[in-house]
This record gives C-alpha cells, structure tokens and sequence, in this order.
C-alpha cells in the first residue's frame, strides 16, 4: 500500500513527521535493522515516542485525522475498478498502519486486507506497542490472504516497491516491482512505472506471452 496505493512511502515516517520525531525514529529503525530489537519492540518504541510528543496521550480521532492528509492514488481507484469488472480479487498486504489500510481498503474496493494495528484503550487513546499482524514478513500475511480467497500463490500477482517486499514476492508467479530503480531486482519478474499498466501486463500474460515490454532485465 504505502508508495504504491497512496502518496506517502511509508505510513509510519508519516506519523513520525507529524509528531516531530524523525531523528529518534531513525535511530530506533536502524536498531531493528541491526537486529538489536524485534519488530515488536520496534513498534512499541515508535508509538512511544508520538505518545511522548504529546505528553503522553493521543486519542485515535487524531491519529486518524493526521492519516487523512495521506491521499489515495486516484490511479489506484480506476485500476481497483478495472480489476473488479474483470473478476480479479484485490488483496491488501501492508506493514503499514492499519487506520489507513482500512481507509484505502474501502477506496479500492479490496476483497481482504491485513495489516499491523495499533492498539488502544476502552477511551480510545493510544497504547504503546500494538499488534505486529504483518510485522517486516509480508510473505507469511500473503499466504493466508490467497488461501482465504481460495486462490493460489501461482497465480497471484503481487504488486511492491521495496525491499521489504521480497519475501512476498519470491511466493508468488507474477512478482511485480513498482517504480523500482534496482532494489527489487532478482526478486521482481515483472516492473511497471504506473499502475494502469498492470491491466496492460494481465493482459499479456493471459494470452501467454512472455510480456517483455514488462520483464524486469
């Protein structure tokens, strides 16, 4: 979803920008990269420190109000659309925030989604940590998506747009890199620079082509 379906490359660094704490929040990242913390501790480090830099409580009609400003691809609409009138199930995959997964969700139309939450009291303010559904393993997330709409993994399409979209790829027959400039590559089969093209690519391979105006060389 994020950089894909919206106009923000990340759901989190969002957040961390509207709360003022990107330097923190990039120290904290790099010690999940490191494999210092886990993603759960990643994930309760990050809500702390926005719960912090409001002295201590936010409700989720501000979080929700903030993630409002992200907007949704109005490309992303009319291919969801097209997909739909030709059949084609839509699934959602994101180790984003589930407060706008839910929101693009409803927009494109997605048949299923899956999404890390965030976690918050009986009063609606935000508790630290969350559930890490997806955590960094999109490829675990996606295999329960495509067997709950009753489809196989060879015959998905996956559609990402950064490294931690690899896993999710390497299960998948149509693995596709979107506006990739070499992280995905190895990983990727396909790569568009928008998204009307996948309509272009579905069609290519239905007709069994080896679609080279598409592969990713």
């Amino acid at each position: 979803m994020d950089g894909v379906l919206v106009n923000v490359k990340s759901s989190w660094r969002f957040l961390h920008s509207h709360f003022g704490v990107e330097e923190r929040a990039e120290e904290i990242r790099k010690m999940f990269t490191q494999g210092m913390i886990d993603y759960v501790k990643w994930m309760e480090l990050d809500t702390k420190l926005w719960i912090e830099a409001r002295g201590g409580t936010i409700r989720r009609e501000e979080l929700i109000k903030a993630l409002s400003q992200v907007k949704i691809s109005e490309e992303a609409v009319e291919v969801a659309r097209a997909l739909k009138r030709r059949g084609i199930r839509i699934a959602l995959v994101s180790a984003g925030i589930d407060l706008l997964v839910a929101r693009v969700a409803e927009a494109v139309g997605a048949d299923i989604w899956m999404s890390n939450k965030l976690s918050f009291d009986k009063n609606g303010r935000l508790l630290p940590g969350g559930f890490p559904v997806v955590g960094s393993r999109k490829d675990k997330a996606l295999r329960l998506l495509v067997s709950a709409l009753g489809q196989q993994l060879e015959e998905t399409m996956y559609v990402g747009d950064s490294e931690f979209d690899r896993p999710a790829m390497s299960i998948v027959g149509h693995p596709v890199a979107f506006h990739d400039e070499g992280t995905l590559r190895g990983a990727a089969k396909y790569k568009i620079n928008r998204l009307k093209e996948i309509l272009e690519l579905i069609e290519c391979i239905d007709k069994g082509y080896d679609c080279p105006a598409f592969r990713y060389l």
